[in-house]
């Protein structure tokens, strides 16, 4: 496939299709995908193909998840000759991973994707839920998802999407994208993010639903400081959060921005003790 693909079709606002027309940028991010023949890989929403024929070069076996009927005839006409793809017309947040993996006969996926804006964060949960299939992904994001996913404590973008994200991956920020490589040109800057899936959470944690609980509850009210935001957790009172702010040594007048991932696995984690320590005498 020639670097200088540019798209021929017209992209549906429906699904949001911003097509990559930008050789350079495809270059890019085939490099900082590292696929190797061994690999295995997923794209999501491959459009006209313009990453698509370089990935059947790299990879051992490639799927192609498209929901488009006329790309995915398109691509089926066009890569008809190559026996390492499967294209699958589906929306990607319906699809087995489990059944993915059997058919790549591989234990771990690549992703690399161009993902709609509108359906980001669905799919980011996705993977993230799929995450013992995963080994890595590529992904196409906008500018500003990319800034929150990556986000440390202190920073104004820090927030439940960084969490999430960092508890169970390293994610990078490789480079952005202005609109004028796409057709058409979205209102909006693009960046490549990279996520190198961990196989267990960045940190330790006793109790999962807790921990989201928690981060949930303190960013609910991210202007108000933890003793406040934290007090509709499991019927907790002043008195109790308290007790658990000196058990852990974080200081609850400060605010769920400035805590970093490990402050709250431990603030989380005692947390899931007291309660079940409540729940237990209540008994």
């Amino acid at each position: 496939m020639s670097l200088k693909y540019t798209a021929a079709r017209i992209p549906g606002k429906d699904l949001g299709q911003n097509f990559l027309v930008n050789g350079e940028v495809v270059h890019r991010i085939l490099e900082a995908a590292q696929i190797q023949s061994y690999e295995s890989v997923l794209e999501i929403g491959p459009g006209e193909g313009a990453l698509t024929g370089e990935l059947l070069e790299r990879a051992g076996k490639l799927m192609a998840v498209e929901i488009d009927e006329a790309l995915f005839n398109s691509l089926e006409r066009k890569f008809a000759n190559f026996q390492n793809l499967r294209l699958i017309r589906e929306d990607i947040l319906q699809i087995s991973f489990s059944e993915l993996a059997r058919w790549a006969s591989s234990p771990k996926l690549v992703v690399v994707a161009n993902l709609p804006y509108y359906i980001t964060s669905q799919v980011l949960l996705k993977l993230l839920d799929n995450r013992m299939f995963i080994d890595r992904a590529i992904l196409m994001v906008q500018r500003e998802v990319g800034r929150r996913i990556t986000a440390a404590p202190g920073n104004k973008n820090y927030g439940m999407l960084s969490i999430t994200v960092q508890l169970r991956t390293e994610p990078c920020i490789l480079f952005d994208i202005p609109p004028e490589c796409f057709r058409p040109k979205p209102k909006v800057h693009s960046s490549l993010l990279r996520l190198a899936f961990h196989d267990s959470p960045s940190v330790a944690i006793k109790n999962e639903k807790i921990f989201y609980s928690t981060v949930k509850a303190a960013f609910s009210m991210r202007r108000k400081m933890l003793k406040n935001s934290l007090r509709s957790l499991g019927g907790l009172t002043v008195n109790d959060l308290h007790t658990v702010g000196a058990k852990t040594g974080i200081d609850l007048c400060r605010r769920a921005e400035t805590l970093s991932l490990e402050e709250f696995a431990s603030l989380s984690n005692t947390i899931a003790t007291f309660i079940s320590l409540k729940t237990a005498t209540a008994t």
